[in-house]
């Protein structure tokens, strides 16, 4: 009798080897990730006593009034995206910033956007021969976004590693909000402070920092969670996180994401192209397979 794998074509076949090789690699990298989250939180846990006493002062810094005017991240690009060319590897952006942002200049939009927008700013289809563009919105506080990070990082990586795309990360702070003395927008600017004192780090914290979110139930983590996290990462970013450096360019970033009508998190574009719009009923693999031509 015929085998189901008999009738299939050599095409579907190398396919179908491929899918496997990459689930086998994606449990692999899943343990690696799980292993490597223990280990943080053993640092973490650590510091838990010193975080109760300094917690009401983490509330109150956060609830202040952030500047609409500050220094600006040098590896960050026009609409605050930082952009990776490798696991730890970060690009130097095609349309740097100047030495400051302001948020007052970004056009924000007096009502939210309810509709995805069909394409971004900076976004466009690659030239022959060059890597895909993959552009997330994302908030450190969103569970979709931690998700995400979860089904798609290896994929992400397998992708950077053969050339095939960059992946640049927008990190706003839609989900800010008192209770977590703003976490959102304190964990974006924590992840530029880690990729402008350590690019080779970025990857890790942003994925470390991800995967902490199913423990903490969307209540965030403390500023000094954010420095074991990064120190662990490989990132010294103490004194960066403590002086706030980056929580105006946060700012900026998540204005610049209104403006283009980002309505929420994750959003995710390949080569300019909407998942929500173009591939809402396909999985992201799948959407982003089919943008580079690898059906």
């Amino acid at each position: 009798m015929a085998t189901n794998n008999s009738r299939k074509t050599k095409a579907e076949r190398v396919a179908d080897s491929r899918a496997r090789a990459r689930q086998m690699q994606e449990q692999q990298r899943r343990r690696e990730r799980r292993n490597r989250t223990i280990a943080i939180w053993g640092t973490v846990g650590a510091i838990v006593l010193v975080v109760g006493l300094v917690i009401a002062f983490v509330l109150t810094r956060g609830s202040q009034s952030i500047p609409d005017q500050g220094e600006a991240a040098s590896i960050a690009n026009q609409q605050g995206g930082v952009t990776m060319t490798g696991k730890k590897t970060l690009a130097e952006p095609k349309d740097k910033l100047g030495a400051e942002v302001d948020a007052s200049t970004v056009n924000v939009p007096e009502e939210p956007s309810e509709e995805q927008p069909e394409s971004i700013p900076g976004a466009e289809e690659p030239a022959d021969g060059d890597p895909a563009q993959i552009v997330i919105y994302a908030d450190f506080n969103c569970s979709h976004c931690a998700e995400f990070e979860e089904r798609n990082n290896g994929y992400l990586q397998d992708l950077m590693a053969e050339g095939k795309a960059t992946v640049e990360y927008r990190m706003v702070g839609f989900l800010d909000r008192p209770g977590t003395g703003n976490y959102s927008s304190r964990a974006a600017a924590a992840s530029y402070c880690v990729a402008e004192e350590a690019p080779e780090s970025y990857d890790a914290f942003v994925s470390d920092v991800f995967a902490t979110y199913s423990q903490k139930s969307g209540a965030g983590l403390s500023d000094d969670e954010l420095i074991a996290i990064a120190n662990s990462a490989g990132a010294d970013i103490s004194s960066c996180v403590k002086d706030g450096t980056y929580r105006p360019m946060v700012k900026y970033t998540t204005a610049k994401a209104q403006e283009a009508k980002i309505p929420g998190t994750p959003g995710v574009f390949v080569n300019g192209k909407n998942w929500a719009v173009d591939g809402k009923d396909q999985s992201f693999q799948e959407f982003a397979d089919a943008q580079m031509g690898d059906e």
